[in-house]
């Protein structure tokens, strides 16, 4: 299979206040929960937002250039769930779309009621109740089936995504027990590939035992890999950033994707400039071209890749994220 090159459209379908911070003006919130409860007119400003953030011509550009995927972050809150209000329309919109351009899609369930992370991209900032009630896994698990049975019939979708970014500190037997129940409720009513996210620990030794003793079939693994978190790259060196490459990531993709197809589902450009450990003269410009450089390297190790994101609002705060304006500036090249 050719490897894939692929970017998320993140921002879209479930909000993120710093990658579109107009949206949320005079809304004290960085998450979509907080969004619908606090915005006078959430309903309207959410359909504009639809509408207008990615279109049709974005996936022409996106297919021009030479991607052929892009991975769509969904919310659970698909079936109008109060308060939050569903862009079910808009979502089979983008299908449709993939679908005449010619680009593969990966459906990412990117929130889980009670939230999975505490992040604001899982659709309420600072909570992560999702693993202490059944019910809230039970439900998870039903939206996968309505996803499958609505959703991937679109000739378009290759792949479902169970959830992204379980909690780093979330018991992985919770997890383990989730994908499997994710896995037999999405073959109810699809064969297309599932794919599971390594919920931060790639490593882990019973990622190999899950995999072998389970009886999965097309099946993927999703890493998240950034420089931009860890304290070790975002207090390092240059070197540090390019050691990580060659000595940890490459290495693992390798180990993991001889076993079972490894996509990268997120990386970016991002990095924390001020504390980056540099000489005087130190050219940022060119170490962002090498570190885009390197890490494509690294990625084609694996099955495939997505940039996180296609298109962030503040550029100058955030170009590090912003694929579309890395590409047009000359410091990405896919």
């Amino acid at each position: 299979m050719p490897k894939i090159k692929g970017v998320n459209l993140g921002g879209w379908f479930v909000l993120e206040r710093w990658m579109k911070q107009s949206l949320f003006e005079n809304v004290d919130s960085k998450d979509e929960t907080g969004f619908v409860l606090k915005h006078p007119n959430p309903k309207e400003a959410l359909i504009n937002h639809w509408k207008t953030w990615i279109t049709k011509d974005d996936f022409f550009w996106l297919k021009s250039i030479g991607i052929d995927s892009v991975r769509i972050p969904i919310p659970w809150w698909l079936l109008d769930d109060k308060p939050y209000f569903s862009p079910l329309e808009y979502i089979k919109n983008a299908l449709s779309w993939a679908d005449e351009v010619g680009l593969s899609v990966m459906l990412d369930l990117h929130t889980a009621p009670g939230c999975q992370n505490g992040f604001d991209n899982g659709g309420i900032e600072g909570v992560i109740d999702w693993p202490k009630d059944p019910k809230n896994i039970k439900l998870t698990v039903e939206r996968l089936g309505f996803i499958a049975r609505e959703l991937a019939t679109n000739n378009s979708v290759f792949a479902i995504e169970v959830l992204n970014e379980p909690h780093f500190n979330m018991d992985l037997d919770i997890i383990q027990n989730f994908y499997k129940d994710a896995y037999q409720e999405i073959r109810k009513y699809s064969s297309k590939k599932i794919v599971f996210h390594d919920a931060f620990r790639p490593n882990d030794s019973s990622w190999l035992e899950f995999f072998k003793t389970n009886s999965f079939e097309n099946i993927g693994f999703d890493l998240h890999l950034y420089h931009c978190f860890d304290e070790k790259l975002t207090h390092g060196t240059p070197k540090t950033h390019v050691d990580e490459i060659f000595n940890v990531r490459i290495p693992t993709i390798q180990k993991l994707n001889s076993i079972i197809p490894v996509y990268i589902g997120e990386w970016s450009l991002g990095i924390r400039q001020q504390t980056l450990v540099t000489d005087l003269d130190f050219d940022y410009l060119n170490f962002e071209k090498m570190l885009a450089s390197l890490q494509l390297y690294a990625y084609n190790y694996a099955s495939g890749y997505y940039f996180w994101s296609y298109k962030i609002e503040h550029q100058e705060a955030h170009h590090g994220w912003d694929f579309r304006s890395l590409i047009k500036r000359g410091i990405l090249h896919i």
